[in-house]
């Protein structure tokens, strides 16, 4: 079973700009408690979406919530689905059928 190249680089460059949210957010929450704090995640999650947009990870929406919510969705599916064939395995259903205890914790370990 072989993974697309393509589709591999894409998922693991969506899991870079996934890790550099995930790693501004964690900083903006180290800081002590301000009244702006909350308007602050706004432009990271933009830039978190304009960078999954650049990747390829795009839709049609104009509303920002139902657009980021759609985009993280499919970046974060796309990435499961790349850790499930890495463990080798053809899909999620493929995944679900044959996975082992050892294999749903691996899939486990891949997200921290």
């Amino acid at each position: 079973m072989a993974i697309d190249k393509d589709w591999k680089d894409k998922s693991i460059k969506a899991r870079k700009a996934i890790e550099r949210y995930r790693k501004a957010h964690g900083n903006l929450h180290r800081q002590k408690y301000y009244r702006g704090i909350h308007a602050d995640h706004t432009p990271l999650l933009k830039t978190l979406i304009a960078n999954l947009e650049k990747i390829g990870f795009t839709t049609t929406e104009t509303d920002f919530e139902p657009k980021k919510e759609k985009l993280l969705k499919t970046a974060f599916d796309d990435s499961e689905l790349l850790n499930i064939k890495e463990l080798g395995f053809e899909d999620r259903i493929d995944f679900e059928k044959r996975a082992t205890k050892a294999n749903r914790e691996a899939l486990r370990e891949k997200w921290h």
